[in-house]
């Protein structure tokens, strides 16, 4: 303790409020929960008049009205706090930004490390991102880096989507690390994404590379989104709800998926999501997708449209209004909105409106509200936020111009993974073998094999009381026989296979291993040496025959929009192009993608240092006319 005072100094709490207030109440509670043997406190009741000349109370009041607790060090304090839950991290932070120099400069070791460990000091001021750029722009990619909105921050056109990337997988931070160090400033992800594991990861290589020296904090932009409750926050939720504290306005919508945007969870969330990330300030804090609440109402049709958009509205501006506490306390800087559904027509009944969204933040903070970034999806096949007119006045703008109208910033998701027709196209050229064996013909031997299971061990076994019986553990020569037709693209076998096929083999394989022994587990285990191979060269096949389906489909948007390209970009990939096309659009200022692997990284930060496309609108008109195959 003696050595932690000369490291540290004491931290000064002042206390605004009058006592038995339940504010001020709950605020010196939370203070008193947490470990401080080096501390000074001084109170002010303001009900009793001017505060007492101590300077650590002088310029100190109410906030709103409302009992507030100022954390200081050396006498410059952090903003204000009012709510309870902001109280530890704000004593853990360990004060006021200090800025520093060489490779641990922005690292700011909190007071007390905890169970938080050292956090990322500052956020993104407008310089940080525009000086990062800089060796790029001059290095050709003069094009690459635009301004985020009004924000003041510079954004790379194309920036990390931390989609399906988790700490476990070290590809996934090669892919990172990779795309931070070849000119990306922007990254975004959500509490939700691997469980959280996404935001661990970017928290883990953020951290790491500052501390090498190789990035400063305020260089990059960090965007997360919160509103999914799957995973651990079902648990949570379920938890409060046995306890008779149920997070309020949660939508149900399905089993393993609920939703809620109530300040309340907004405010779990961003603590554990501040903790993952080790930041003490989030760039963007997004809703994510909270038309989920007007999903749940088009399935039940309990109260017309009309009164169901304005209890949707209304819960849009209670979270935009705790977001701007948000900003006032430091946690966050700007906010929006991720939809999936701003880009539909405005007569669908999930359709939300950037307009009315805008509306309601003027509502939530005035006319100098922080509400600066939207999120959409937009691909060459799905184009409705350049082309669908559902913003404005008598809807005449597209979200895209109203966004440009607003000074809002726009991220475009799922640039490469476009819902079409009635099933999904990935738009890239796939990597197509040699035709080998065709699927009829790796059918048969699987076939047999099973059948010989069936007879020969599967008959043998006893299946536990409400368990797959052993003649359904291998059925695949029969089951693939009826997907093989229905196959769309490479994409989707990839995800039947991985999602489905290998996790039900792997598991009843392991199964068997664990509980055959004696003759008949030898059997068994002669059985699956000749089994494996064969049901591999069949799934080998499936994917020869979806990696030629998406041949034909690349090939046909290639066809459609390379006479409107020019000459000297209808050679490259068709992913390059996609995504080219997306950062070309007036309106847009970064592009997500999921770069999971390195080689993707270097295919995509290429774009960086194209001159944008003139007119890209005759390029989604091109590709509108397709017809992608049905499932």
């Amino acid at each position: 303790m003696g050595v932690d005072l000369l490291l540290e100094g004491p931290v000064e709490l002042a206390l605004v409020g009058t006592p038995g207030e339940a504010g001020y109440g709950a605020l010196c509670r939370e203070v008193g929960r947490q470990f401080l043997p080096n501390r000074i406190i001084a109170h002010h009741d303001p009900a009793l008049g001017a505060p007492p000349p101590f300077p650590l109370l002088q310029g100190k009041g109410l906030v709103r009205g409302e009992a507030a607790l100022y954390v200081c060090r050396n006498f410059t304090c952090q903003a204000p706090i009012t709510a309870p839950a902001q109280v530890a991290r704000a004593l853990t932070s360990g004060g006021p930004d200090q800025e520093g120099s060489g490779p641990e400069a922005g690292v700011r070791e909190p007071a007390r490390m905890g169970v938080i460990g050292a956090r990322l000091t500052g956020s993104a001021p407008p310089e940080g991102p525009r000086v990062r750029a800089t060796p790029f722009v001059a290095a050709g990619a003069r094009s690459g880096y635009v301004p985020l909105g009004t924000t003041g921050l510079t954004t790379s056109r194309l920036g990390f989507g931390g989609y399906r990337v988790d700490e476990e997988t070290p590809a996934h931070r090669q892919a990172l690390e990779q795309a931070l160090l070849a000119g990306c400033t922007l990254i975004d992800t959500s509490t939700n994404y691997t469980d959280g594991g996404s935001e661990r990861l970017i928290g883990e290589t953020l951290t790491t590379l500052v501390r090498q020296g190789g990035l400063r904090r305020e260089q990059v932009i960090v965007v997360s989104k919160i509103g999914y409750v799957q995973g651990q926050n079902l648990r949570l939720a379920h938890e409060r709800e046995a306890a008779g504290h149920p997070f309020p306005e949660m939508v149900k919508y399905m089993e393993g998926c609920w939703h809620c945007i109530h300040p309340e969870f907004l405010r779990d969330q961003l603590a554990r999501s501040l903790q993952r990330l080790q930041l003490d300030t989030l760039d963007v804090c997004l809703l994510h997708n909270p038309e989920y609440f007007l999903s749940e109402g088009k399935k039940t049709r309990q109260v017309s449209l009309l009164n169901l958009r304005e209890e949707f509205y209304r819960r849009l501006r209670e979270a935009f209004a705790f977001f701007e506490e948000q900003v006032a306390a430091g946690a966050i800087r700007w906010y929006g909105v991720s939809s999936n559904t701003a880009v539909s027509p405005a007569t669908d009944f999930e359709a939300t409106s950037l307009t009315r969204m805008l509306a309601a933040a003027r509502e939530a903070g005035g006319p100098d509200h922080h509400f600066r970034v939207v999120q959409l999806p937009m691909n060459l096949f799905e184009a409705g936020g350049a082309l669908e007119r559902n913003n404005g006045p008598n809807l005449q703008q597209t979200v895209l111009e109203a966004a440009a109208e607003a000074g809002i910033a726009v991220l475009v998701n799922r640039p490469l993974n476009a819902i079409a027709g009635e099933g999904m196209v990935r738009l890239a050229d796939p990597v197509v073998g040699e035709a080998g064996t065709s699927v009829e013909e790796a059918r048969e031997p699987v076939g047999k094999l099973e059948e010989e299971f069936r007879r020969e061990i599967g008959a043998k076994l006893q299946a536990a009381p409400g368990t797959l019986s052993p003649d359904q553990y291998f059925r695949w020569a029969e089951e693939l026989a009826g997907i093989a037709p229905q196959l769309q693209s490479l994409d989707h076998w990839s995800q039947i296979e991985a999602q489905v096929i290998l996790p039900r083999v792997t598991q009843i394989v392991q199964g068997l291993d664990e509980s055959l022994d004696g003759s008949l587990g030898e059997r068994w285990e002669g059985w699956r040496e000749r089994y494996l191979p064969a049901l591999q060269r069949l799934l080998d096949a499936l994917r020869g025959q979806a990696a030629r389906k998406s041949q034909a489909l690349s090939r046909a948007v290639a066809a459609a929009i390379d006479p409107l390209l020019p000459e000297a970009r209808r050679t490259e990939s068709l992913s390059r192009k996609a995504l080219w096309v997306l950062a070309s659009t007036p309106g847009v200022s970064c592009v997500l993608l999921g770069m999971r692997r390195p080689a993707y990284v270097v295919d995509a930060m290429e774009v960086l240092r194209w001159a944008p496309m003139e007119d890209v609108e005759p390029v989604y008109r091109a590709v509108s006319r397709l017809r992608p195959p049905r499932p």
